[in-house]
């Protein structure tokens, strides 16, 4: 896994002067957003899909139904998987995770995930556990003017 590294100061991309968050606060900001969106190739076309998801260690989960996700999934696993959220006017933070996405099934796995409390959103049975494996962790902030 690739993320970027931690340091005392604050960094920032030289092009875009954002801040390049280091991955403490990435994860940080990755447990407390409350849904996401994923990423994944559909049928040659690139497919974004909100989910509501929790961290799990250094892995990102989420729950869903039988469909595209998974049909997917099994066939393409890489994902990207984003998040962000605004801090008030024209601040705010996005973290990127690269990744493959694989199914929870072991028992005990998917007992340890459910204790995890992740209620799905969307209505109708959400029984298929999926797991984010990172490659790539990055994040950025836009810093106060």
């Amino acid at each position: 896994m690739t993320v970027q590294g931690e340091g005392a100061r604050p960094v920032y991309d030289g092009r875009t002067a954002l801040e390049l968050l280091p991955p403490r606060e990435c994860w940080r900001l990755l447990a407390g957003a409350r849904f996401g969106r994923v990423g994944l190739v559909v049928d040659g076309e690139p497919v974004v899909l909100p989910v509501n998801h929790a961290v799990d260690g250094r892995t990102v989960v989420f729950r869903t139904a039988g469909g595209t996700k998974l049909s997917t999934m099994a066939s393409w696993p890489s994902v990207a998987f984003e998040v962000d959220g605004a801090e008030g006017e024209r601040l705010g933070w996005s973290v990127l995770v690269s990744g493959r996405a694989e199914r929870i099934t072991d028992p005990a796995a998917v007992r340890e995930v459910e204790a995890l409390g992740l209620e799905p959103w969307a209505p109708g049975p959400k029984l298929h556990w999926v797991r984010i494996v990172p490659r790539r962790v990055t994040g950025r902030r836009i810093p106060r003017r």
